[in-house]
């Protein structure tokens, strides 16, 4: 009888460790996201910041001219502002080919002007209205409605301030081992691209989120 009952016991712990630990039997819940399934891990990480309050930089790599890229921007508009504290998030247009180079200038153009408040509206004349982006004097143009003064930008689109920022829209893309946009390279470690997330953009953005919350 003894041996029933320790036996019976026995068994009830067992259960109940596995109904408290349902998806391992080591007792480690399988993670939500896996690397190289949902995201990659950078073969050469970025070195810590140096101040150790820093916040976490997400890297949003785009194409004025990518479809995906417009699609992504809404939803990552909105999860840039609900992790305003936790995270900073910064565009970066890669430069694949020189059809790329209009609208790398463009931006690096509105940041020397302090209008990335415009990155938004580009897309939308881009995609919605079908605008070309090919020259600093038509998209001094086409921004001026918008209140950007045309001679001050078609001196910084030519400028070399921008000049200097344009090495790293062809540089950055090849050091993270990036081949298309849109790209999220998350905390200077982790790739995370449409196709880890299966092309749903609130996915990828969770994602990057999961891995700001587990990162080293």
């Amino acid at each position: 009888m003894r041996r029933a009952l320790l036996a019976a016991l026995a068994w009830t712990l067992a259960a109940a460790a596995h109904a408290d630990h349902p998806d391992g039997e080591d007792g480690a819940a399988e993670p939500q996201y896996r690397a190289d399934a949902h995201y990659a891990v950078l073969a050469e990480p970025d070195a810590a910041p140096a101040d150790a309050d820093a916040l976490p930089e997400v890297l949003d790599f785009f194409w004025y001219g990518c479809p995906h890229c417009f699609r992504l921007e809404p939803h990552l508009a909105e999860w840039t502002e609900q992790r305003a504290a936790t995270a900073r998030v910064r565009h970066v247009p890669a430069v694949f080919s020189k059809r790329w180079v209009p609208g790398a200038r463009l931006y690096y153009a509105l940041e020397e002007l302090g209008r990335t408040d415009l990155h938004a509206a580009v897309f939308r004349l881009r995609h919605e209205q079908g605008r070309k982006l090919q020259s600093a004097d038509g998209i001094a143009r086409m921004l001026e409605p918008f209140g950007v003064d045309p001679e001050a930008f078609a001196a910084a689109f030519r400028g070399e301030a921008v000049n200097g920022k344009m090495a790293a829209s062809e540089e950055l893309p090849k050091r993270y081992g990036i081949t298309g946009v849109p790209a999220l390279v998350v905390a200077g470690r982790y790739l995370v691209t449409t196709g880890h997330a299966g092309g749903d953009y609130p996915e990828m953005l969770a994602i990057a989120g999961w891995l700001l919350e587990r990162r080293p």
